[in-house]
Order: structure tokens, then C-alpha cells, then sequence
């Protein structure tokens, strides 16, 4: 009967290792598993990643080349219009003179253009249309003041040195009302030769 019970422990005993070391193998080639297709994630990520970047950095080499050929290709048309908008930081304006295209620069390109107006910034450039900026510091040149002087009224410029004669009008002040008179006596300030010309014409 001892023996029959021994021969039981000692098969249970054997079953139970045998059963440990199946589930202490699964373990193990489970985890080799999960690390492996770890490591195999890793490795694609990786591989992405530096296929996008490449990919990106490929597609911004191409864009700028697209854009530097296109710039190279726009030719100035024989009806393209030249702005030049200059800044003033003095007074905060803006001046713009618009011009036609000089007959030599037509067919010019954007680098062209650039060399023979280096000290100007190209802000538009398109085959019917250049504009170029720059600032400057001082005041635009375009504020004036209208004074009586010995009865006629006197277009004065404003400048960084002070007020100087611009224009000697044959508009004599005993016609102006009494609002007007006072205001050129004090000083009618205007901004613009376009304004400038309106408010002698409705002195007139």
C-alpha cells in the first residue's frame, strides 16, 4: 500500500514538473515573442520616420526649385507698371510714384531687376506689375501749411529743418470768409499735393 502511495506522490511530482517546465517555456517564448516584435516595431518607426523626412526634405528641395524657375521664367512685359513705395519713419507715410516700364527693362527677370534696384526690397513682381519698398527716416515731403503773407496766401513746405516757401498763390485772403480767414492765419496744415491742389482750388 506504501509503495502504491509513493508511486502516486512520485507521478504527481513528475506531472506537476513537467507541467511547470511546459508553462516556464511558453513564458519565455511569449516574451521572446513580444520582444521581438517590439524590436521589429522599432525598426519600422525608424525606417518611417526617415522616409518621411526624406520624403519632406525632397519635396521642399523640388519646391524651391519650382519657385526659382518660375521667378527665372517671368519676363516684364512692354505694359508692366512700376510702383515705388517708400516708407517714412519720421512722419509714419507712405510716398508711391507710379511709372511705366523704362523700354530697357522690358523682358527683364525678378534677379535682374533686383541687381539694378539693389537698394530696393521687391514686395509684388509679376509680368504686368513690379512694386518695390524701402524705408527711410525723416518725413515724406508731402505736409504743408497755408499762410497769409501781405495779404495773398503762401503754400509752405514742412520739413525736418522747419517750414520753407513752396508756392506764392495770387489768392488774396479779403475774399475768404471769416472761418477761412482765421483758420490761414493760424496755419491750414494739409497733407498731399493732391489735397494741397483741391484746398487752393477751393480757395480760388
Amino acid at each position: 500500500m506504501k509503495k502504491v502511495m509513493i508511486t502516486i506522490i512520485a507521478v504527481a511530482i513528475i506531472m506537476t514538473a513537467i507541467w511547470a517546465g511546459i508553462k516556464l517555456f511558453e513564458t519565455r517564448d511569449e516574451q521572446q515573442m513580444a520582444n521581438q516584435i517590439e524590436y521589429q516595431t522599432e525598426i519600422s518607426e525608424e525606417i518611417e520616420d526617415e522616409c518621411t523626412e526624406e520624403w519632406e526634405a525632397l519635396q521642399n528641395e523640388n519646391m524651391l526649385n519650382l519657385q526659382a524657375n518660375t521667378q527665372e521664367q517671368i519676363q516684364l512685359s512692354p505694359n508692366c507698371s512700376f510702383t515705388f513705395q517708400t516708407h517714412y519713419a519720421g512722419c509714419g507715410h507712405t510716398s508711391r510714384q507710379y511709372n511705366h516700364i523704362p523700354q530697357q527693362l522690358v523682358n527683364k527677370t525678378e534677379a535682374q531687376i533686383q541687381e539694378l534696384y539693389s537698394d530696393w526690397k521687391i514686395t509684388t513682381f509679376t509680368s504686368n506689375e513690379v512694386i518695390l519698398e524701402k524705408d527711410m527716416e525723416g518725413q515724406c515731403g508731402e505736409h504743408y501749411v497755408l499762410r497769409e503773407v501781405a495779404g495773398k496766401i503762401v503754400v509752405y513746405v514742412v520739413g525736418e529743418n522747419g517750414e520753407e516757401e513752396y508756392e506764392k498763390t495770387e489768392i488774396a485772403t479779403d475774399y475768404l470768409t471769416e472761418t477761412d480767414k482765421i483758420t490761414i492765419r493760424e496755419g491750414l496744415k494739409v497733407y498731399g499735393k493732391e489735397n494741397l491742389n483741391q484746398t487752393i482750388e477751393d480757395f480760388e
